[in-house]
């Protein structure tokens, strides 16, 4: 078994909770909290005949939410199948391809999904709210920061906060792009103790299982910002995520310290041998116990909490790339500011404040806030102190990203060794 995890075992709020279940992460909150993310393919069943809701399926995703409320846990569900319950809605055989109708039908699919949830939630005595966000919502930080509050009292209240992207507005630049990405940053935005993404497989694998008889499921992945595998399989077309989309949204969790567990949608309730298995990153607290039904990718160790700061850069969207050598690769990882001399190459246009990826032989190592447009920092990239005191003058930021706005996205172990930069 690979050496695992920073999942902390506490011990939930409710006098009810049992030793299956202990929780996950590092916040410090009385309720751990769990994100879900559910999905089309999830939802709903679809043949020749058009689709249909798949009841059952949504009964053991209530039904598994209530236990681990009933346990102690807060829980938030990301939930996609607006537009599939606008099919059902309207009598539809195939999902539209035309953008407009897409957003039609998202639009009276909706206010079917909350319904169908508000009952279920309903029959066990539990009360829902509906969140309906795109990507500009979290380009401001205060309202970023509003977004987190009032989902923060939702859960105070009781409540199930139910969240999707709102496709029946959203435009191609303000998509988070699909709901495993919605569910990560929601994750980090919350500090929550663990996250978990639904899917149509067992696990990940190494290749497609369906094509290669020589794929391998993976059970624990220790280093989720170093991991390659073929992501080439076809989802279920229902959905617009893929494999591909659900390894980004456990990076991202995992680069702010929340661990991810990617299971089968078709059977919510293995969620609760994650919570069973709860690890720390010197080896299982429960030894013995088996290996939880699903693929569990490890938090990046932490030496403290991530600032609400760093959280909110990880939820904005990137626009160009800097590339930087090897001192300056170990120094970003020793929590140190991005110095302008320290860049070789500059891609992309983008603004002062705006945020871009950090790269280190081609591999995205960070994000970070600029300092200077890209036309400045294209004249000031490589050049010596003395230098940039010449041209920006005494009193002035030498810096390209100062240090409280950086965030690395991988272990800075991996720098211990760096070699050289082309």
């Amino acid at each position: 078994m690979a050496k695992t995890d920073n999942f902390q075992t506490r011990q939930p709020a409710s006098p009810t909770a049992t030793s299956s279940t202990a929780s996950m992460g590092t916040s410090q909150r009385e309720s751990p909290l769990l994100i879900l993310k559910v999905g089309t393919s999830s939802l709903m069943l679809s043949d020749e005949t058009g689709f249909r809701v798949n009841l059952a399926n949504l009964a053991r995703l209530v039904d598994t939410i209530g236990s681990l409320r009933r346990d102690g846990y807060q829980v938030v569900l990301v939930s996609s199948g607006a537009v599939g319950m606008g099919c059902i809605k309207l009598n539809l055989t195939k999902r539209p391809t035309s953008i407009r109708t897409k957003q039609a039908v998202a639009a009276a699919g909706q206010s079917h999904l909350i319904r169908i949830y508000e009952d279920l939630f309903g029959a066990l005595d539990m009360q829902v709210a509906q969140l309906l966000l795109n990507q500009s919502d979290f380009l401001d930080q205060d309202h970023w920061k509003s977004i987190k509050s009032t989902i923060k009292e939702c859960l105070a209240l009781g409540v199930v906060p139910i969240i999707n992207e709102n496709d029946s507005t959203n435009t191609a630049e303000m998509r988070f792009g699909d709901n495993d990405n919605l569910a990560s940053l929601t994750a980090v935005q919350l500090e929550a103790d663990g996250l978990f993404l639904c899917t149509d497989v067992d696990y990940l694998y190494t290749a497609n299982p369906r094509s290669d008889p020589n794929a391998k499921a993976l059970r624990v992945v220790d280093e989720p910002w170093a991991l390659q595998v073929d992501t080439s399989a076809e989802g279920s077309g229902m959905g617009t995520g893929g494999m591909a989309t659900k390894i980004l949204a456990a990076r991202t969790a995992s680069t702010a310290g929340v661990p991810c567990g990617l299971i089968n949608g078709q059977h919510p309730e293995r969620v609760l041998s994650f919570l069973a298995y709860g690890l720390d990153r010197e080896g299982p607290r429960n030894p013995g116990t088996p290996e939880p039904n699903g693929t569990f990718f490890l938090p990046m160790p932490q030496d403290g909490s991530v600032s609400d700061n760093r959280r909110w850069i990880l939820s904005l969207p990137t626009c160009a790339e800097l590339s930087v050598d090897d001192l300056c690769a170990r120094e970003l990882a020793g929590k140190k500011s991005l110095s302008s001399h320290g860049i070789y190459k500059v891609e992309g246009k983008f603004e002062k404040n705006d945020c871009v990826k950090l790269m280190h032989n081609g591999t995205e190592i960070g994000r970070g806030l600029v300092n200077f447009d890209s036309e400045d920092l294209e004249k000031l990239k490589g050049k010596s102190t003395n230098t940039l005191l010449s041209v920006l003058g005494k009193g002035c930021s030498l810096e390209a990203c100062d240090e409280g706005n950086v965030v690395m996205t991988v272990a800075p172990q991996a720098f211990e060794e760096a070699s050289p930069a082309n």
